[in-house]
């Protein structure tokens, strides 16, 4: 019985072979988007698998008076916790304190690098390849690899117990190397050190306080431990030890689950984005066949009257249009299995580049996946294969053979009311994109307060050599510039615009009695110079007047009134309970975005440093007369690679640096278009095989109508008027919920544009003329045909 049900399936799927290629292409393509977009949610959710028991890690937030979050915390109170919490298993600190350069013969390389305590497998149960994660940790010159920077310098052996020069004078053993770890993962490793190393560091010793929040604190507290209780708890130990309580509102407990939102909060909006498009992608799929499936039954109802006269039940009926579409899935998941290997998700990986992390499948690791697909295949199979034969197995049989079905024409409506669905989802994206696209457009052009355009930015921190040679070389450097006549004026500073670090220090105003946490950075005299930032109060640094002694500052605007000031004469800028005199502010700049447009613009300080200070800045900005600038940084090219030092220099220009702050959300915007376009695509798929099979139910009356003297035109028009006015019903339901969605995203940035009707009514128009295209292409076709072929046609 089931080998002539697959006979009988694959001669209908030949016999209709136009629908059968709609509906597998549809599925391809549709199937093919959703593994790609849930692939990367499933990669996303699983990366810390390895690490057990996450629902009993935590970390603290620092909140801050003005709302500000941020994870770090005072280095001591990790003791004092563990020390006072019974609830508490272990702790660690995790932070970096400068990527260390690491030697094993010829080979020489700089990595991420990262600091924990003793007991930070105790914390995080990350599985080593090779070494024991009870002993890794025990000696202050450890070093754990992952596997990546391992197969970089001892190839695939095993490197335990081998020696590796750190910082030229560190005698680091290898005690571990790392399982590999997934790039989704909220661990991106290089290599991790114990904490001990940095304590012969006296710069590390003294910010060992109360008072400088600069480390992460992470902890396994026992399963039945009362979380809110526990955050009282440290709550107060912050509020007893802290050398100035005021600079926290609280300190709030966090999941470990929740790091990588709070890290990179837009991956939220990506990893929900992927499962709503993956979600509207599949109802597409499911909406499409179901319509093409609808239609092909109005002319098998004499091929299931057949079957009920010869004794065939409804299970068989449904049996057989089950095994028909099943075949379709299945040859689809193939070649949607193809395209997600080959095409899609390497295009995802570009897409979002290094930030969201690049996947790979492996069938050894992954094969959920493939049971979920499987799953997926026959979930589709079996609803595309039941609804719309249930709605015509009921036919009586005495109206079946006769092909008469005008009990399932008050039905008609129903299969109107997908078809609208189907276009109001491709509408909701083609206008998400509209104003995603916009609001792109806006960041990437708005005024952010300074010249970004002519600005060369090199990157001059490049762990020299010879630092005294470095230097020398550099000062003749910077008198060559400045008698260039191409150059307008440069600038070493330890931060650039979109590149400001999280250094915060947090001031208190004994007249105004206020708090302000402000931002912080060094810079030389000419930085705002070369940016054109306008000083709006008090001067700018001068080498003449200023130097790294006088503790000299300059605010900017929001520091300015987050204050509370009016002027800036006699004021400094001071700790609180600190005998410290302060800062001297001697000036006031004009705001402006070193960050991108997505917060506004926080509290900001600048302190002089100057210019020759090689080892101290890590950028040089030129600024260059338009035209010049190739011939500008083929001098910088030359001139750095000259100077002996373990990197090499690196340039490009401040308009590409700022715009790449903005890479994450262009990758949403190509993926919202990517989406719009595969449901339109889909849609018109669908809404092309419906075209196509009504011409040929009307075949006879488009023959008699041609006869009678009915135009082409006025043929196209009563084949397509129907299937229009569906799709400008669907705009009417995509309009109000795109603005819903949309406006509510926009909310989240501090600068945003508004939307605008125009928006609506481009959505629209593409959608009417991508449809108008598709209908008119078969509907013409039908108005041309012969008519005399068309009245000979039984």
């Amino acid at each position: 019985m089931f080998r002539n049900h697959l006979t009988l399936s694959l001669r209908n799927l030949w016999k209709n072979k136009l629908l059968s290629s709609l509906n597998l292409l549809g599925l391809s393509i549709g199937v093919g988007s959703v593994l790609t977009l849930l692939f990367s949610v499933y990669a996303y959710y699983t990366a810390d698998t390895n690490i057990r028991d996450q629902e009993n890690i935590y970390y603290f937030n620092t909140i801050t008076p003005s709302g500000a979050s941020y994870r770090e915390t005072p280095y001591p109170l990790l003791d004092k916790i563990v020390e006072t919490s019974p609830q508490v298993i272990a702790g660690t600190h995790l932070h970096g304190w400068g990527n260390m350069w690491l030697e094993n013969g010829d080979k020489e390389l700089q990595e991420r690098t990262d600091y924990v305590d003793p007991e930070f497998f105790e914390v995080f149960s990350l599985p080593l390849k090779y070494g024991d994660a009870k002993t890794a940790l025990e000696k202050k010159y450890s070093i754990i690899l992952t596997d990546r920077v391992s197969k970089k310098i001892f190839g695939n052996t095993n490197p335990v117990g081998e020696t590796i020069t750190g910082a030229d004078s560190l005698n680091l053993i290898v005690t571990g190397v790392f399982e590999p770890i997934s790039p989704y993962s909220s661990f991106r490793l290089g290599v991790v050190l114990p904490n001990d190393v940095l304590k012969d560091n006296p710069n590390f010793l003294s910010r060992l306080t109360w008072s400088d929040s600069f480390s992460p604190s992470y902890f396994r507290v026992r399963p039945d431990t009362d979380i809110a209780e526990l955050t009282k708890h440290v709550n107060q130990l912050a509020r007893d030890n802290y050398t100035d309580p005021s600079v926290f509102t609280e300190l709030k407990a966090a999941p470990y689950s929740q790091s990588r939102m709070d890290a990179i909060p837009v991956v939220k909006i990506i990893i929900n984005g992927c499962i709503a498009a993956s979600f509207f992608v599949l109802l597409i799929v499911l909406v499409n066949l179901l319509n093409l499936n609808t239609s092909t039954m109005f002319r098998r109802t004499k091929d299931i009257a057949v079957r009920k006269i010869l004794g065939g039940g409804k299970r068989s009926v449904v049996l057989q249009f089950c095994l028909e579409n099943g075949i379709l899935v299945f040859v689809s998941i193939l070649i949607s299995g193809g395209l997600f290997l080959g095409v899609l998700l390497p295009a995802m990986n570009t897409i979002f580049g290094a930030d969201f992390g690049e996947i790979n499948f492996s069938i050894k690791n992954d094969y959920p996946v493939i049971l979920y697909t499987i799953a997926l295949g026959i979930l589709v199979t079996l609803v595309v294969g039941i609804l719309p034969t249930l709605r015509f197995i009921s036919v009586p049989i005495s109206m079946g053979i006769k092909g008469k079905i005008a009990a399932v024409k008050s039905n008609f409506f129903f299969r109107n009311s997908f078809i609208i669905l189907q276009f109001a989802i491709a509408i909701l994206f083609i206008c998400g994109a509209i104003i995603l696209n916009d609001q792109i457009g806006f960041m990437k052009s708005a005024d952010v307060g300074f010249d970004r355009e002519d600005v060369i930015v090199g990157n001059i921190a490049l762990d020299y050599r010879n630092p005294e040679q470095a230097n020398s070389e550099f000062r003749a450097l910077l008198d060559q510039l400045d008698a260039n006549p191409y150059v307008k004026s440069f600038s070493t500073s330890q931060v650039v615009p979109s590149d400001y670090n999280n250094s915060f220090n947090p001031f208190h105003d004994p007249e105004t009695k206020r708090d302000v946490r402000t931002r912080y950075a060094y810079t030389d005299k000419d930085y705002l110079k070369t940016l054109q930032v306008p000083i709006v109060m008090g001067r700018d640094f001068d080498e003449t007047m200023d130097t790294a002694e006088d503790n000299i500052a300059i605010i900017n605007r929001s520091a300015l009134e987050a204050f509370g000031w009016e002027s800036i004469e006699g004021k400094r800028l001071k700790f609180k309970n600190s005998d410290f005199e302060g800062y001297h502010v001697v000036g006031v700049m004009e705001n402006f975005h070193y960050k991108d447009l997505q917060s506004g613009v926080e509290p900001l300080v600048h302190y002089y440093r100057a210019k020759e200070d090689l080892g101290a800045h890590r950028y040089l900005s030129v600024k260059v007369m338009p035209g010049h600038g190739a011939a500008v940084q083929e001098f910088l090219k030359q001139s750095f690679g000259g100077i002996a030092s373990r990197r090499t220099y690196e340039q490009g220009l401040l308009s590409e640096k700022v715009s790449s702050q903005y890479n994450l959300i262009e990758g949403m915007l190509k993926t919202v278009n990517v989406v719009a376009l595969l449901t339109i695509f889909i849609s018109c798929l669908g809404m092309f095989g419906l075209i196509s099979f009504m011409a040929k139910r009307r075949i006879k009356e488009i023959g008699i109508r041609k006869v009678l003297g009915a135009g082409v035109l006025k043929i196209v028009v009563l084949l397509s008027k129907d299937y229009i006015l569906l799709v400008g019903v669907a705009a009417l339901i995509a309009f109000p919920m795109a603005w819903y969605v949309m406006n509510a995203w926009l909310s989240s940035f501090a600068y945003s544009i508004t939307i605008q009707w125009w928006m609506f009514a481009l959505g629209g128009l593409i959608a009417f003329l991508i449809t108008s295209f598709t209908l008119g292409i078969q509907a013409i076709k039908s108005a041309m045909a012969n008519p005399v072929k068309s009245l000979r046609t039984e």
